[in-house]
């Protein structure tokens, strides 16, 4: 019996959710009964890169689309919608499933030109939220309004939209972007492993840690200006903030200017966040926007009090006052409460 051929497109394979959900589903789909591809351009960035975790799955088959990238570029945004439809016509996949937004207008379209039987679009999020900041859309308003009608095309020509969140799927059918049927709500997940045993005994001082990218949809900025608040009250409280991104100047620049140099730690990128959370007291996830949030899965896992915000997806995260507790977003005053 000929296996089911299942193509996996997206943007970048940088370290971030939607790359780790779509290297979980190359994973996981059983080998024996399905071909997996996955495409992907070859853009990287201060996130770190997941190569070389795609090199390490067994049994599928990668291939770089050189053109395939983030930014906008009609050129190659062009030479990477052939390069998916010529791959489509000689591979003749069953399903392609096409992850963030780039990625999906490009592939879906190139799909659907193939004749590609089921074609799958995970936005993960969508452009559109409030909240979402996204920096080479959310300045433009023509930009923005031009990705819109992209999206619309793009859900009309798939078979199902994955949602994160029933937020996200309200929000986009209000939007008209498709209507409820097209939807499936899928929740991200970790796998749970046992916590590390070696947890520290001999820490004196809280210690609080937040894990993402450091972009402006994450809202570090208002856990730093919270921590000035708890310091007043837990003056030996520390910060980890784990990952790297854009604003990591920027980030670093505030905590000087408000001498809370000795309290915050940037780690920079890390391969095994568990290392560092094994030994906190509490995460901390302050994000406007956030489709899901795994980095909160990751903490809750090994069993840490979280505290995030209530946005989007998070509430179906967090219950707030049973799992953990939610505060407004841009809040610091209810940040540091919840915290203290």
């Amino acid at each position: 019996m000929a296996k089911v051929k299942v193509v996996q497109v997206i943007t970048r394979l940088i370290k971030g959710g939607a790359q780790k959900v779509c290297l979980d589903i190359a994973e996981g789909i059983p080998k024996d009964r399905y071909e997996v591809f996955l495409l992907s351009g070859l853009e990287t960035g201060l996130e770190g890169s997941l190569w070389d975790k795609a090199g390490q799955i067994s049994g599928i088959n990668i291939k770089v689309i050189p053109e395939l990238a983030r930014e906008v570029s009609p050129l190659n945004d062009l030479l990477a919608l052939f390069r998916l439809y010529y791959f489509f016509l000689k591979t003749g996949p069953d399903i392609v499933h096409c992850h963030t937004s780039k990625a999906g207008f490009i592939g879906v379209l190139a799909a659907w030109l193939a004749d590609v039987t089921a074609i799958v679009f995970s936005p993960h999020g969508h452009l559109f939220a409030t909240g979402a900041r996204i920096p080479s859309v959310s300045h433009s308003p023509i930009r923005l309004r031009i990705f819109y009608y992209l999206t619309k095309l793009a859900y009309s020509l798939s078979t199902k939209v994955v949602a994160q969140n029933a937020s996200d799927m309200n929000e986009q059918v209000k939007l008209r972007l498709a209507t409820a049927d097209k939807f499936e709500i899928i929740h991200n997940a970790v796998e749970i492993k046992p916590a590390p045993t070696h947890k520290s005994d001999n820490k004196k001082y809280p210690i609080l840690a937040t894990l993402g990218r450091l972009s402006a949809e994450k809202g570090q900025v208002y856990l730093l200006e919270a921590l000035k608040s708890i310091r007043k009250e837990f003056p030996d409280t520390q910060l980890l903030v784990i990952g790297d991104g854009v604003l990591r100047k920027e980030l670093e620049s505030f905590v000087e200017k408000e001498n809370l140099g000795g309290a915050v730690l940037f780690t920079g990128l890390c391969d095994e966040p568990s290392e560092l959370l094994k030994d906190i007291d509490i995460f901390v996830l302050p994000s406007l926007y956030e489709s899901f949030g795994i980095a909160l899965l990751e903490a809750m896992a090994l069993k840490k009090p979280t505290i995030a915000s209530n946005v989007n997806g998070i509430p179906e995260v967090v219950a707030d006052g049973e799992t953990g507790i939610l505060v407004p977003p841009a809040n610091p005053e209810e940040l540091a409460g919840a915290i203290i």
